[in-house]
């Protein structure tokens, strides 16, 4: 029994270890995510004046890059968290490799 009793107050002082080591990583995520907070809008902002230089091209400049006014239009609907830009690059690439095949 009283093995069991030492393996017990082991196991909490384990636990308090565990927290003191365990709060800067969540002081780290929080800063983390602060940090995503803030710069969220001027990453908005960049991504979609990318998307107004696309839009602005002509239809024979938006061919050579593989895209098509449809694909621009699309690209505005994306919920505001994600990256339109990066999803053309996708829709660039599948046509792409859809052409070499």
């Amino acid at each position: 029994m009283t093995t069991i009793v030492s393996f017990i107050g082991a196991t909490a002082d384990n636990r308090r270890q565990n927290r003191r080591q365990a709060s800067p990583s969540r002081l780290y995520r929080l800063a983390c995510a602060a940090t995503s907070a803030l710069l969220w809008l001027p990453r908005f902002w960049k991504t979609r004046g990318e998307l107004a230089v696309l839009a602005a091209m002509s239809e024979c400049e938006r061919r050579d890059i593989g895209l098509t006014v449809f694909d621009v239009e699309n690209a505005l609907t994306l919920p505001v968290d994600r990256d339109p830009t990066e999803v053309l690059a996708k829709v660039v690439e599948d046509r792409r490799q859809r052409r070499e095949f």
